[in-house]
């Protein structure tokens, strides 16, 4: 994680979390997270209908695309090569409540791009068996031309999982890579030191150009 935004979210969730897999939805009260409100979502995924949608979506990442999130299928946004990909990171995350960090480019149709850095946390199932995500997604700068052209598609960069600390305190497994970029643990990025966030280590990686 290399935004603000990304860090305080995590540092939250794992707070609310209190040792479980996740916190429940309940839990998670928007007035303790208003600087993030603008950036963040909430992802409602059906097991019935087999979809995954915006509960809620924050009004600074509605403006970038030029329209109401809330409703909308998450897919939605995604390229058609990168929707499967996209697809199966979410589903990890609510499946195995392995929080997930995703680097994509959003484009828009005049060709104009900007990267953003997006985490993806899990969130105790509800009572009708329905899933939820919570999640930010940060723009990594401010072009002007943010919010006066909408983004019209993400391309996937990269997406990996957040390595866990296992409960007893001893190191969990490594997580396997589940994106297309190059941010692999620092074997393959040398020069490259785990930092730690509240309960987990981050190994931060590099991405290709």
């Amino acid at each position: 994680m290399r935004l603000k935004n990304s860090q305080d979210l995590f540092s939250y969730w794992d707070r609310m979390r209190a040792g479980r897999d996740a916190p429940s939805r309940e839990e998670i009260e928007p007035s303790d997270i208003r600087n993030l409100l603008a950036d963040t979502f909430i992802l409602d995924i059906s097991r019935v209908h087999r979809a995954i949608s915006y509960r809620l979506a924050g009004t600074r990442l509605c403006t970038a695309y030029g329209r109401e999130l809330k409703g909308l299928g998450f897919l939605v946004n995604w390229r058609e090569e990168d929707a499967f990909q996209i697809a199966k990171v979410a589903s990890k995350v609510f499946t195995d409540f392995q929080p997930h960090v995703v680097s994509y480019t959003g484009e828009t149709d005049s060709g104009r791009a900007i990267e953003y850095e997006m985490l993806m946390l899990p969130l105790l199932p509800m009572d009708d068996g329905s899933a939820r995500v919570l999640g930010v997604a940060s723009p990594t700068t401010l072009p002007f031309w943010l919010g006066v052209e909408p983004l019209a598609v993400n391309r996937l960069n990269s997406a990996r999982a957040i390595q866990k600390i296992a409960r007893s305190g001893s190191m969990a497994p490594p997580l396997a890579h589940s994106g297309n970029g190059s941010d692999l643990p620092s074997a393959a990025n040398p020069g490259k030191k785990p930092r730690k966030v509240a309960h987990l280590t981050v190994l931060d990686g590099g991405r290709k150009e």
